[in-house]
């Protein structure tokens, strides 16, 4: 494992409020007084503007995308816009308390998202908790499953960012494949590459979901907690019921807490957590391993929060089209061809801190890191963004999010591209990825 260093910066206690979680707990289980039915959502009315440029100066097979603006240039899901405003999350729900030991959690995204960029309606939950056994509830259904901090988090009450890190994007949320034979226009070969293969998605993300039982619970002594959960899941797409082979995603986290005040979603804490998940994912005939794995810190006292994690994958490592514009049904809606590395290994981490100066105002700041496919000089891509936010809180259930994110693409092998023009035109790819001012509003019931 490749490990970068993450600096931790930790802050006083000032008299407003930041948020923090055990999330596991909070979305399997409800409190004592729960009623029976509790309808609940939000959306997220978003406007996205890219200062994006058009390619130009390609050459060779790839000259017939000048003019156009690349894929990352484009506003998610549709990538045919610079410039958009969307409902980008619509989710409406019901949870409750049906007795002292069983509860339930319903969700479903209208939103225009990549999940939902089949299927304008998705079930995104519908599980059911069973707290029968003393220090393991038992979760079954379509949940979130036990990773990362940003994938976990409640996103309308406590997530502080229009969109997530590219590490967590990338590695945490999934889209799934089928081999493509022959050598089709979206995925030209990358000389001097040995990992790449032409895939293609057939599905939107998961939303970092999946369908499985998972046992879960904490443990608390004094201001000590300690977390775990494990759960065993399809692997597949999450509007099936079923799976598409015999293998099983193994997914497991623990999570150590210090708990300053509070419960439940709106808790301070100081807490540390790692997390490992692996499966099998048929592609072309065969079954390839894909892992995932992580490890990370969150703090939040007073005013002040700032988080870090390191995550890394290796298996089903997705690329972007080749060339990278839209294909020529003017489309992203899977099915469509992009490079994939079978067996390739990313890696990526992000640190953030936020600070709550006055009741109703909060400015916030990432930086985030995602190498992907660094076993292989020549497919190598490196992105690198800072993020700028500010969040006003109108009152409990509406804030306004506005980010500002320096987004950069290196290529740091480009000599082992052993064609020139294939080198220079993946380097003026690179320079052209563009910043991105995104505004967000939020409401939440």
């Amino acid at each position: 494992m490749r490990i970068k260093p993450i600096a931790a910066v930790l802050a006083a206690c000032l008299p407003f409020p930041a948020h923090a979680a055990n999330w596991v707990d909070v979305l399997g289980t409800e409190p004592a007084r729960a009623p029976a039915f509790k309808p609940f959502g939000f959306i997220q009315p978003t406007y996205t503007y890219i200062d994006a440029s058009p390619l130009s100066g390609l050459k060779g097979a790839g000259a017939g995308a000048n003019g156009k603006n690349q894929i990352q240039n484009m506003v998610v899901p549709d990538f045919n816009k610079t410039e958009q405003a969307q409902f980008l999350r619509a989710q409406f729900g019901m949870r409750g308390r049906l007795s002292d030991s069983i509860n339930y959690f319903v969700l479903t995204d209208a939103g225009s998202n990549l999940t939902t960029v089949q299927h304008p309606f998705m079930v995104t939950d519908a599980s059911m908790t069973f707290s029968f056994i003393p220090g393991a509830r038992i979760r079954a259904g379509l949940f979130k499953l036990p990773t990362g901090e940003e994938a976990l988090v409640s996103n309308p009450v406590a997530y502080s960012y229009v969109y997530y890190s590219a590490v967590t994007s990338a590695l945490v949320q999934e889209t799934y494949f089928h081999d493509v034979t022959g050598t089709p226009s979206g995925c030209q070969p990358l000389l001097g590459a040995h990992t790449l293969d032409c895939g293609a998605a057939i599905s939107g993300n998961n939303a970092f979901r999946d369908w499985g039982i998972q046992v879960f619970d904490s443990f608390r002594k004094n201001k000590w907690e300690l977390g775990y959960a494990a759960m065993v899941s399809n692997g597949n797409e999450i509007e099936n019921l079923g799976d598409n082979n015999s293998s099983k995603d193994v997914t497991g986290r623990l999570q150590l807490s210090y708990v300053f005040a509070g419960q439940g979603p709106l808790r301070q804490d100081a807490n540390v957590f790692a997390w490992h998940q692996s499966g099998k994912r048929t592609y072309g005939g065969t079954d390839y391993d894909r892992t995932r794995e992580g490890v990370g810190f969150r703090v939040t006292k007073g005013a002040f929060r700032t988080s870090g994690e390191y995550i890394r994958g290796e298996g089903m490592i997705a690329g972007g089209p080749n060339p990278p514009v839209l294909p020529a049904s003017g489309s992203m809606e899977p099915p469509y061809d992009l490079n994939l590395a079978p067996r390739g290994k990313a890696d990526g981490w992000y640190l953030e801190g936020g600070w709550r100066f006055l009741p109703k105002w909060e400015i916030e700041a990432r930086y985030d890191v995602f190498d992907r496919n660094y076993d292989d000089p020549a497919a190598e891509r490196l992105f690198k963004t800072w993020t700028l936010g500010a969040q006003y809180f109108i009152n409990k259930t509406n804030r306004v999010t506005l980010n500002y994110e320096w987004r950069t693409a290196e290529l740091p092998h480009p000599l082992a591209m052993t064609n020139a023009v294939q080198r220079g035109n993946a380097e003026t790819v690179a320079n052209n990825l563009a910043d991105r001012v995104s505004l967000q509003y939020t409401w939440f019931f």
